[in-house]
């Protein structure tokens, strides 16, 4: 494992609470001393997620995940422990004093990308308000009814039509030739022409704000590309994006749900009419990891795509991918025109508000829209229906919540539940089970209460390592029943050997085990393991020892049974007896010092 000075972590963990870290991905709210959150490393509905500030640790009771901000920046983002050291260092603003070549150059890429975006969102911005040229764009808007709040709101520029300009621009100001056949800005097949030109441009903002992508509408309305987006790059994969995310944040997190619609005008016309939060796919359908991005932030979301047989088929997906993941989900239906943007671009804000006030629960609609396709008076036409909502049921997680959407499904079709239950169970996929590895069982949560000597000794001392090197004295991994006590025994001495057993964030990066890692990141949050820590390890060392010599006791009974019988000389059997006394009065003092302790 890298190392990371000492000076760096504990800068970090100063300018930044692990509650703001957290935050970034999760929403949460104060309740009995601590914050409390949906956890994102599992599916819930009632947030067993707990945050601690003053210990600068997280857990989760439900799924038994716990750490520091490094683990949890590790677990989101998929990344080292030395690369979420240094995200965490950049969004504190420490200095971190080592970095490959490698890792520099990457880093070097992204910054100059981000950057350049920045600014060109910025310029193509400055085109679209002030120049002669955005004239027409716009004019555009205008007809469009976009106020011109939005066009300030998510940053709207124009792309000008003349096919020099972008490149020209951008080599005046030093970006190199290899920087801009990167940067996702310029046609594969000659690398000084615009992929966007003469078009609307919708900035795509990350979570945290940052441009790293394009969306442009034509304007030339000659183009067989009405709308096109910005290629994959070193900064943007459109499956893990939303447009839109980023200016709903705020409101999403409050309100706990999101707007799904199908364009980016779609999205612009429901922020200007109050929905703030709405926000679109990117060319693309509705994704799972877009769906995960947007479940840190709320609990429940509702789609609305266009009303045509591809809207349909497309909140037909959406819709099973927010069930699988635990979101609620609903859907919101135009009567009176295709899309959000074509209703406020004619009829005004004010009818898109009243169009929206109800929505229908997602299997409702699934349910309803396949019996408008097929004949539910005919047995072949009651299974079609069954069929088009079954993927919505494989994907429900509870077994309650299911066996409700089947009763209402029965009622529907006028069936029995347990014809419904019979076709779905004789013909239910398989359900893939993890493979564990020999011995390996879930991770149970820490319980202080039923937890062996050893490893409370241990946890105790996990949170207090400055007393390792004096109680390694006295007691030794020998002696140790627990396995996992073991374990750690040996995790604190490797630091110890190392020097790098100040940081609880070492500790846990140098734990392999599951479960081992679930107890020590849970003891973390826990008083108990820091309330006088000195005398809950002498009593437990003096309980182990106690344990220790009272086996020797008895391997030393045996011993001195067999010399007896076996004709052992005097010699041999007053060294046995010798050992007992000693034993015993080890035995005793132990025994006294521990009735005092009670």
């Amino acid at each position: 494992m890298a190392k990371v000075s000492e000076s760096v972590l504990e800068q970090i963990k100063a300018r930044i609470p692990i509650s703001e870290v957290v935050s970034d991905y999760v929403t949460l709210s104060s309740r009995g001393g601590r914050l409390w959150g949906l956890c994102p490393f599992h599916q819930e509905k009632t947030a067993s997620f707990s945050v601690v500030d003053e210990q600068g640790f997280y857990y989760c009771f439900s799924c038994k995940k716990g750490g520091s901000m490094f683990d949890f920046v590790m677990e989101m983002e998929k990344v080292s422990f030395i690369e979420s050291v240094k995200i965490l260092a950049k969004k504190a603003g420490v200095e971190l004093e080592e970095e490959s070549l490698e890792d520099k150059r990457s880093r070097d890429l992204n910054e100059t990308l981000y950057d350049l975006y920045d600014k060109i969102a910025g310029s193509f911005h400055f085109l679209l308000t002030s120049s002669a040229q955005g004239e027409h764009a716009r004019a555009y808007l205008r007809e469009r009814n976009v106020s011109e709040a939005m066009w300030e709101k998510f940053n709207l520029g124009y792309a000008p039509q003349d096919g020099s300009w972008l490149y020209s621009f951008l080599a005046k100001r030093h970006y190199s030739e290899e920087l801009l056949a990167k940067s996702g800005l310029f046609s594969q097949n000659n690398p000084t022409y615009p992929l966007f030109r003469d078009r609307l441009m919708f900035p795509i903002r990350s979570w945290q704000g940052k441009t790293v992508a394009f969306g442009g509408r034509d304007l030339t309305f000659t183009s067989k590309a009405k709308y096109i987006n910005s290629p994959e790059t070193a900064i943007y994969s459109k499956k893990h994006h939303l447009f839109g995310l980023y200016e709903s944040l705020d409101t999403i997190k409050k309100e706990q749900k999101a707007i799904l619609c199908e364009g980016n005008f779609d999205v612009v016309a429901l922020h200007q009419s109050g929905f703030t939060n709405a926000m679109a796919p990117l060319g693309t359908s509705f994704t799972e990891e877009q769906a995960k991005l947007l479940r840190r932030y709320c609990t429940s979301v509702e789609i609305l795509f266009d009303n045509d047989r591809a809207g349909q088929s497309a909140t037909a997906k959406a819709l099973v991918i927010a069930q699988n993941i635990g979101m609620e989900n609903s859907v919101l239906t135009l009567e009176s025109a295709k899309d959000a943007s074509e209703l406020v671009q004619h009829e005004g804000e004010q009818a898109l508000k009243r169009a929206l006030q109800q929505s229908q629960q997602g299997f409702r609609y699934l349910v309803n829209n396949a019996v408008n396709q097929y004949d539910i008076l005919t047995p072949k036409g009651k299974t079609a229906v069954f069929n088009a909502v079954r993927p919505y049921l494989d994907a429900t997680a509870s077994s309650i919540e299911k066996q409700d959407l089947i009763k209402g499904l029965a009622a529907v079709l006028n069936v029995d539940e347990s014809s419904i239950l019979d076709d779905y169970s004789r013909n239910a996929p398989p359900v893939a089970k993890p493979v564990a590895a020999a011995g390996e069982k879930g991770v149970k949560p820490l319980n202080p209460a039923t937890i062996s000597v050893d490893l409370y000794a241990m946890l105790t001392l996990v949170n207090n390592r400055e007393l390792y090197l004096q109680t390694r004295y006295k007691i030794a991994v020998e002696d140790l029943e627990d396995a996992e006590a073991e374990a750690l025994y040996n995790v604190l001495e490797e630091a110890a050997r190392e020097e790098v057993g100040k940081h609880d964030e070492y500790i846990l990066q140098m734990i392999d085990d599951e479960q081992l890692r679930s107890d020590v990141a849970a003891s973390f949050t826990m008083e108990e393991f820091k309330l006088a820590p000195q005398r809950v390890l002498n009593e437990a060392v003096n309980r182990i020892q106690l344990r220790t010599y009272e086996k020797k006791r008895l391997s030393n009974k045996r011993l001195l049974d067999i010399s007896l019988l076996d004709g052992t000389g005097d010699e041999g059997i007053e060294e046995l007896l010798r050992e007992k006394t000693e034993i015993d009065a080890k035995i005793a003092r132990l025994r006294k010092t521990l009735e005092q302790d009670i």
